[in-house]
């Protein structure tokens, strides 16, 4: 287990829990083949989408994001990233330099309070933190938040299914739905559900909204609902606010600023030998 109280202030509260469960990182469930094929359930609805090519199962609803985005997502990302993590004791600020390759790597440098080398690499479904610029842990993991924000957009539609049946999520289970006054496709509950691991899907511009995620911890299962805003830039969708809630109460905020979009990023960025290479100047 990695010792994150050397990084207190820095990682959101969420990630020592993101890296315990399964190899000390998230949900890596199994599911049969048998339960994947599945004849999906759509219900609703509450709220309609377009009619236009309306998906039918969760294989759809991939394939009609990855549709909808092709040509027009981005291959590369550079931005900072502006952290608030919320307490009893008050409010605590940090930054990050984040570089991001879609899809299956990410590169996160710390910044504020402190710029030593200290960060986080995502390659592949592997997870490797630096303290110092020295390697200290790797541990298997599939990104949540990296699939379904980004790497769908990229990856076979047959490879994300799959990975979303290893994060705990009914397959079986779409359904149409409104939030926020936005209709939406539900993947994963029901209707009235709001406890299983699910994700919503913005049915008119196709990009994650909202992705509730259950974790365990110990003998415990936290459940972490994140919250997804979006910023154009050079005319394409990007992330511009995640916050991620408990018991329906904010605990952290991560907003993104300086956004570049598909910049010029060597594959050396995200080799973990490379790490001290590519430290960003403080």
């Amino acid at each position: 287990m990695v010792d994150m109280s050397r990084f207190r202030g820095r990682i959101p509260p969420s990630l020592p829990d993101m890296l315990r469960s399964h190899a000390s990182l998230l949900l890596l469930l199994t599911v049969t083949v048998t339960a994947c094929a599945r004849t999906p359930v759509v219900e609703g609805p509450s709220a309609q989408p377009r009619a236009a090519a309306a998906p039918q199962s969760v294989r759809g609803l991939v394939e009609r994001m990855k549709a909808d985005h092709a040509g027009r997502w981005y291959s590369t990302l550079s931005f900072r990233q502006s952290n608030v993590a919320y307490s009893s004791a008050g409010e605590t600020r940090s930054s990050w330099f984040e570089r991001q390759s879609v899809p299956r790597r990410l590169r996160i440098d710390f910044i504020t309070p402190d710029a030593d080398g200290s960060g986080i690499l995502f390659r592949n479904d592997s997870a490797y933190t630096f303290q110092r610029n020295v390697l200290t842990q790797r541990v298997s993991q599939l990104h949540p938040l990296l699939l379904l924000s980004a790497d769908l957009y990229a990856l076979p539609v047959d490879t994300t299914v799959s990975a979303l049946a290893k994060l705990g999520i009914d397959t079986t289970r779409l359904r149409r739905d409104s939030w926020t006054d936005r209709p939406v496709w539900v993947v994963g509950a029901g209707s009235g559900d709001s406890t299983s691991t699910q994700f919503w899907v913005d049915a008119e511009r196709w990009v994650l909204l909202r992705f509730v995620n259950n974790q365990k911890a110990g003998t415990r299962t936290v459940r972490t609902d994140h919250h997804f805003s979006y910023q154009t830039v050079d005319s394409l969708l990007v992330p511009k606010e995640i916050v991620f809630l408990r018991n329906g109460a904010a605990y952290w905020r991560e907003t993104y600023t300086d956004v570049k979009v598909n910049p010029p990023l060597s594959d050396s960025i995200f080799l973990p030998g490379s790490w001290q290479v590519y430290v960003p100047a403080p």
